[in-house]
């Protein structure tokens, strides 16, 4: 099946349009425009026979055959311009125009080298039919600068369609690039996902699960109580980190302060360091469970990575933005060891950078105020106060 869009959708259905197109404008350009008549007795047949060879391609094209490669196809368009620009006034004729459509299709179908290609032989074509044509002086008595003007107009749409091309090319390959790379993201978030899981359900059945088993079997003596109280107080504190990880209950119950305070908090714990959270007012209700959610994956790398003593949480409101820093005093990291933890799976900084852009914010990375550690900044668009 055809993708949206159908036949024109592809490059040679484009071509096959433009090739259509161009018979009636032909036409009318030969008919209606006074042009010098040398040699004009072959146009009739040589329209009629590019008329029949542009339907015959668009319909095998449209069927799904290739009728012959890109390059054998171009050269007999070019044939086609060529011999109905010499029998419709040569240099004069206003098919010349074509000449300078053919740079400009290969620069948006074809890559900068069939582009040159193209424009090259445009330019060719043209001198041509400009040295062969006779009586051009007869024609015009400006014949000579006339045709040489014409040459350097192709000249310069041929150079213009050639860098235009090798934009496109890289503009082209960098979206690919893109596409790949957020692929690989969505695949690694995903395998993140199942691995969260996993090790969700082994702490629920290896820890909790076994503390309130404990606990059970003590509640059957009165000089275990303890030990059973014990056993209960750990499952407990267990399911909550449990759930808390799973949802953010305190964010939609207390707000963006209280959520960021307690995950700061329990990422302190397990860690070691020291912290300090400060949110603005203002800042709060509008992005929370972004804010949130970024926040919480920055402070678990730099738990994992960072080996900080000191980590600082800060929301600000701007004028047309939200800013969230989480900022530490640890070993630091540079793009090129963010780049190798992105390949090899580590996708803290990249998910984070996603989760931003995906609302149209940033987010940008460097050494810490300090000069030590590492700064992260994430800047989200918020309505002007």
């Amino acid at each position: 099946m055809r993708g949206r869009g159908g036949f024109l959708s592809t490059g040679s259905g484009v071509l096959a349009a433009i090739r259509l197109a161009a018979i009636p404008v032909f036409f009318a350009a030969e008919r209606f425009v006074d042009h010098p008549t040398t040699a004009s007795g072959a146009f009739g047949p040589l329209l009629v026979a590019a008329a029949v060879y542009a339907v015959a391609v668009s319909a095998l094209q449209a069927a799904g055959r290739t009728p012959a490669p890109p390059g054998v196809l171009a050269v007999a368009d070019l044939a086609f311009i060529t011999a109905l620009v010499a029998t419709s006034g040569g240099p004069f004729s206003q098919l010349r125009y074509a000449y300078f459509v053919l740079p400009v299709a290969a620069a948006l179908l074809f890559g900068p080298r069939m582009t040159a290609l193209s424009s090259a032989a445009a330019v060719l074509s043209y001198g041509l039919v400009a040295v062969t044509y006779p009586g051009a002086s007869a024609v015009r008595s400006d014949a000579l600068g006339f045709e040489l003007t014409q040459t350097l107009f192709l000249v310069w749409m041929g150079a213009a369609a050639t860098l235009l091309s090798v934009v496109l090319t890289r503009r082209t390959a960098e979206i690919e690039r893109l596409s790949a790379s957020r692929g690989r993201l969505v695949a690694q978030a995903l395998d993140a996902e199942d691995a969260a899981r996993r090790r969700l359900a082994a702490g629920l059945h290896d820890h909790a699960l076994q503390n309130l088993l404990a606990a059970r079997q003590f509640l059957g003596s009165a000089e275990d109580e303890e030990l059973a109280r014990q056993g209960l107080d750990d499952g407990i504190r267990q399911i909550r980190d449990a759930v808390f990880d799973l949802h953010p209950y305190l964010l939609e119950q207390a707000g963006l302060r209280a959520a960021l305070q307690a995950a700061t908090d329990h990422t302190a714990q397990r860690t070691g360091f020291t912290s300090t959270v400060d949110v603005d007012e203002a800042a709060q209700g509008i992005h929370d469970q972004v804010l949130f959610s970024v926040a919480r994956e920055l402070l678990a790398n730099v738990a994992k990575h960072a080996g900080a003593a000191h980590v600082r949480v800060l929301v600000r409101r701007g004028s047309d933005e939200i800013l969230l820093v989480v900022e530490d005093d640890g070993a630091g990291i540079d793009a090129a060891r963010a780049r190798a933890a992105a390949a090899r799976g580590h996708i803290g900084l990249a998910s984070s950078a996603e989760r931003a852009e995906a609302i149209g914010g940033s987010l940008t990375y460097g050494p810490a105020d300090h000069g030590g550690g590492t700064r992260v900044e994430v800047r989200l668009p918020a309505p002007a106060r």
